[in-house]
C-alpha cells in the first residue's frame, strides 16, 4: 500500500517530468557524442550532408540554443509564479495544486531544462580532435530548440486558458463529476441499508486509527478480503478526505465461534487505508466539491466582489449533487455470499445532509445580500431535488426550509422577493409531484 502511496506522490510532483526529461537529454547527448566521435562506429556514410555541420558552427549554433533555453526557463519559472500568486489570492490556495500537476505545464518546463541540459554536454564534448569531422550535435541542437519554441507557445496558451476563472470552474466541475461517477459504479451493484439497522449490533472488537491525518485512500478490496480470511463482519466507519486522530475509532469488528480471528487483525485493517498530512482528490470527490466552495467565497469576497463566478460555481455545485441525490445515506454493505454471508464490509456511504450544508451553508451566510447569489442557490436545490429518492427528499426539504428562514430576515424589494417566492413555488412543486408533505 505505501508503495502505491509513493508512485501516486511522484506522479503527482512538480520535478518527475523535468527529471526524466533530462535524463533522456543526458542519454541523447551522450548518444549524439558517441556517433560525432565515431570512437566505436563511423556512420557518417550513411548520413545526409544536409544534417551534418562543422564544429565551430556546431558550437556557435548550441551556444544560442543554451541561451535560449536559459531565458525561456526563467521567463516560465516567473510566469509560474505570478500564476500562483493569482490563484491564490483570486481562487483559493487548494487550487494551486492543479495547475502543477497539469501535464502539459510540466512537460513544457520539462522539455526547457532538458533542452539546456544536451546543449551544455553537448559543448563540453566537442573536442579539437573533431574539427576534421562534420557532426550531428548542432542539427540536434536545432531540432531540440523547435520543439522547445512550439512547447513554449503551447505553455503559453495553457497559461492564458488556466487563468480563466471559468476555465478552472469547469476543470474542477469535470473532475468532480468523474469521481462521482466512479463511485456510483463502484457501489451500484451492493445493497444499502441505514445507519439506524447497525444500531443494535453490538461492537466486539474496535480498531482505531494508526496515526493522526487526512484518509487519502481506503483499500475496501483489502478490507473485504481481511473479512472474509477471517469469518467476520467489519463496519468501517470512515470516508475519504476526513481527517482522523490516532485515538478515533475507523472500524468496528464483530464475530462469533465461527470467526478464525488473527493475531495482527488491527495492523492489517491499520495497512489497509493511506493517512497522510492533506488531503488528496484519489478518492474524495468531495475535496474537489470543497475546491469550487471556496472559489465561489472568494468571488463573494468584498476584495474581488465578482458575484457571476459564483453563481457559475453554485450552478455546478448544484448538478454535482443533483448526481449524489439518488443514493442513500448509511452503509454499503458488500457480502461474501460464498460463506453463507458471514463475512462482509460495510462501508459507509456519502451523507446528503452533510454534503449539503458543507456546500450551501456558507454561501448563503456570504451571499443572501445578493438577490442572483440567492436564486442561484434555490435553483441549485431544486436541480438536486429533480434526482432525489424519498430518503433525500425529506433532506432538501429542511435545507430549503432553513435557507427560506434565513431569507425571511433579508429585505429585499418588492420585486426581488416576488423573484425568490417563484422559485420557492417551483420547489414545492416538485415535493407535491414527489408526494411528499410540505
Amino acid at each position: 500500500m505505501n508503495l502505491k502511496r509513493i508512485l501516486y506522490n511522484i506522479r503527482r510532483s512538480i520535478w518527475l517530468y523535468p527529471v526524466l526529461y533530462t535524463l533522456l537529454a543526458i542519454v541523447l547527448a551522450s548518444i549524439v557524442i558517441i556517433v560525432d566521435s565515431r570512437i566505436f562506429f563511423d556512420i557518417s556514410p550513411y548520413i545526409p550532408r544536409i544534417l551534418t555541420t562543422s564544429t565551430d558552427l556546431a558550437k556557435s549554433v548550441l551556444s544560442i540554443i543554451a541561451s535560449a533555453f536559459i531565458t525561456i526557463m526563467t521567463f516560465t519559472f516567473s510566469t509560474t509564479m505570478v500564476v500562483l500568486t493569482m490563484y491564490t489570492s483570486q481562487y483559493s490556495p487548494r487550487v494551486v495544486e492543479n495547475f502543477l500537476t497539469q501535464k502539459s505545464t510540466m512537460k513544457s518546463f520539462g522539455i526547457f531544462v532538458s533542452g539546456f541540459m544536451y546543449s551544455i554536454l553537448s559543448l563540453l564534448f566537442i573536442r579539437e580532435i573533431l574539427s576534421d569531422f562534420k557532426i550531428l550535435a548542432g542539427t540536434f541542437g536545432v531540432i531540440y530548440i523547435l520543439v522547445g519554441l512550439i512547447n513554449f507557445i503551447m505553455y503559453i496558451n495553457n497559461v492564458g486558458t488556466y487563468i480563466q476563472a471559468s476555465n478552472l470552474i469547469d476543470r474542477l466541475f469535470d473532475k468532480a463529476l468523474d469521481d462521482i461517477a466512479i463511485y456510483k459504479e463502484e457501489t451500484e451493484n451492493y445493497d444499502s441499508i441505514g445507519k439506524e439497522e447497525i444500531e443494535n449490533f453490538e461492537a466486539k472488537l474496535a480498531i482505531r486509527s494508526p496515526k493522526s491525518g487526512y484518509i487519502a485512500e481506503i483499500y475496501y478490496r483489502r478490507l473485504f478480503e481481511i473479512a472474509t480470511e477471517n469469518k467476520v463482519l467489519i463496519i468501517f466507519d470512515k470516508l475519504p478526505g476526513q481527517f482522523v486522530t490516532d485515538a478515533d475509532i475507523i472500524a468496528k469488528i464483530y464475530y462469533d465461534r465461527n470467526s478464525d480471528l488473527k493475531g495482527n487483525l488491527s495492523e492489517e485493517i491499520g495497512r489497509s487505508l493511506d493517512i497522510g498530512d492533506r488531503r488528496t482528490e484519489v478518492q474524495d470527490f468531495s475535496f474537489s466539491i470543497q475546491k469550487l466552495v471556496e472559489v465561489a467565497m472568494k468571488a463573494l469576497s468584498p476584495g474581488i466582489n465578482d458575484p457571476n463566478t459564483a453563481i457559475q460555481c453554485i450552478r455546478d455545485l448544484g448538478l454535482l449533487l443533483r448526481e449524489l441525490s439518488e443514493l442513500k445515506a448509511g452503509y454499503v454493505v458488500i457480502r461474501d455470499e460464498d460463506n453463507g454471508n458471514r463475512a462482509s464490509l460495510y462501508r459507509e456511504s456519502y451523507d446528503l445532509d452533510k454534503l449539503l450544508s458543507d456546500t450551501f451553508n456558507q454561501l448563503i451566510h456570504y451571499g443572501k445580500e445578493d438577490i442572483f447569489v440567492v436564486l442561484s442557490i434555490i435553483k441549485a436545490h431544486r436541480h438536486i431535488l429533480e434526482k432525489s429518492n424519498e430518503q433525500n427528499r425529506e433532506i432538501i426539504r429542511r435545507h430549503t426550509d432553513y435557507l427560506e428562514e434565513i431569507l425571511a430576515h433579508q429585505s429585499f424589494a418588492e420585486l426581488d422577493r416576488n423573484m425568490i417566492q417563484e422559485e420557492l413555488r417551483e420547489i414545492d412543486e416538485l415535493f407535491r409531484k414527489g408526494r411528499i408533505s410540505i
